[in-house]
């Protein structure tokens, strides 16, 4: 094993565990040693059973209230006991399993070291960490250092008890360093360890509601200075449509000092894009309930407790020029940008474009998000029901932040919308750009 700072190879994954990872999230769960860790927790935080009728009650209860101040968008408070409790129950199971997918992209993306030093900024009770853990204790392959900062007393209480029994329990391929207490929003760079391979914030810029877009993206640029010359910064928010549009934005004035997207967007034209109403998401698929999520869930209205379904807006970010894809729309090619579409209403053109989003129609209308960088109308590929053959599937399968041809679609405009449809037709031409041909391609097997 080299010694830090010299060069080393991207992290590599065996056949055997490249397996054990895809079935993983074929059947996406809680491990069971996690959720016997968070069990033990909570009978130890309260004195009861984790069946204690109380205690549920009062975890429901919790949850409820954090539900109702999200969608006020108002700033959730974990400073009690049962707040954290709450967390733990409803929220961090996807959230675990969730970051697992990210941290898989960046692994097969080749952006992943043999042995990182990871940092999780607002981490509350670590379940990034635990994610880390989990992976690559599956896989088999890789080792990192991870650090994190958290400003709540009662989520640091957690995160000791359930972070250090979780690398333990997977081997110690991980080591946990103490938390760092403090509010990321008063962080200075100078408060961090250095060469850091990636920085994550997950689900905390959209909490600093104090701060508007220029002051997190000048937050985020400030702290990247502690970011290793090769490393990532992965961001990730809720797929809402005021959380989703207001990370596109904050990447996009991230960008505008100095750091360079990798990944979703391409800016194939080489433009820079306007995010106002840049509402993209990626989706995977749902989790099984954790026994805890099950136990909340046979009371009155059960549903109210269950969170299973993994839909998330990210974005990495480096300090290199490294993009997930070089390629860029050659000069004087038959392509219209997305943002003259309006010239060409009614009629049938070619485009290249990112897919940005699976069908977020139904098994009859298809709907694909697509974007080319250019300042535009959201606009959207779309197999009508009516369309047999080929193409109706052509797009199913493609990677999320793909790059395609579409040769022969049919503009439409939605007025209700405010969008522009891109009509996918039988003698439509469908045509994967695939690999970029750039060291940033990311489609090396891993």
């Amino acid at each position: 094993m080299s010694e830090r700072g010299s060069v080393e190879g991207p992290l590599t994954v065996d056949d055997a565990g490249r397996e054990r990872q895809l079935a993983f999230f074929e059947k996406p769960e809680v491990p069971d040693y996690i959720q016997q860790i968070v069990e033990s927790y909570i009978e130890k935080k309260t004195a009861k059973s984790r069946d204690d009728p109380v205690v549920l009650d009062r975890m429901r209860n919790a949850i409820l209230a954090q539900k109702s101040r999200y969608w006020k968008e108002k700033r959730v408070s974990y400073r009690k006991a049962y707040q954290v409790l709450g967390y733990l129950a409803y929220h961090a199971p996807v959230y675990l399993v969730q970051f697992e997918h990210i941290l898989w992209q960046v692994i097969h993306q080749r952006l992943a070291k043999p042995r990182m030093r990871i940092l999780d900024l607002g981490t509350g009770p670590g379940v990034v960490p635990l994610a880390v853990i989990d992976l690559l204790g599956r896989i088999g392959s890789g080792s990192a250092e991870v650090y994190a900062v958290e400003r709540s007393e009662e989520h640091l209480e957690a995160y000791n008890a359930l972070v250090p029994a979780a690398a333990a329990a997977r081997g110690n391929a991980v080591r946990v360093h103490k938390p760092i207490r403090a509010d990321i929003g008063a962080l200075e760079a100078g408060d961090l360890p250095d060469r850091i391979d990636l920085m994550v914030f997950s689900n905390v810029l959209n909490e600093l509601r104090h701060l508007d877009i220029d002051r997190r993206a000048d937050l985020v640029a400030s702290l990247a200075e502690r970011l290793a010359p090769d490393g990532t910064i992965i961001v990730v928010e809720p797929a809402d449509l005021a959380n989703s549009t207001a990370m596109r934005q904050t990447v996009r004035a991230i960008a505008d000092r100095g750091l360079t997207v990798y990944s979703p967007c391409s800016f194939i034209r080489g433009t820079a894009c306007n995010p106002a109403r840049c509402w993209t998401f990626e989706q995977k698929g749902d989790i099984r309930p954790t026994r805890l999520m099950e136990r909340l869930a046979a009371g009155k209205d059960g549903y109210r407790f269950m969170n299973v379904d993994i839909k998330y807006s990210s974005a990495l970010l480096r300090k290199d020029t490294k993009t997930q894809h070089a390629y860029r729309v050659p000069p004087g090619a038959k392509f219209a940008p997305l943002s003259h579409l309006r010239r060409h209403r009614d009629k049938k053109i070619n485009v290249v474009a990112a897919l940005m989003s699976r069908n977020l129609g139904d098994n009859r209308t298809k709907v694909y998000k697509v974007c080319d960088g250019t300042p535009t109308d959201p606009t959207y590929a779309v197999v009508p029901a009516t369309l047999r053959g080929t193409n109706r599937d052509a797009l199913e399968g493609l990677p999320y932040s793909d790059i395609v041809r579409l040769y022969g679609v049919l503009v439409r405009f939605n007025r209700d919308h405010g969008a522009y449809n891109l009509v996918i037709l039988p003698g439509t031409r469908i045509e994967p750009v695939g690999c970029s041909g750039g060291e940033g391609s990311g489609t090396e097997r891993v």
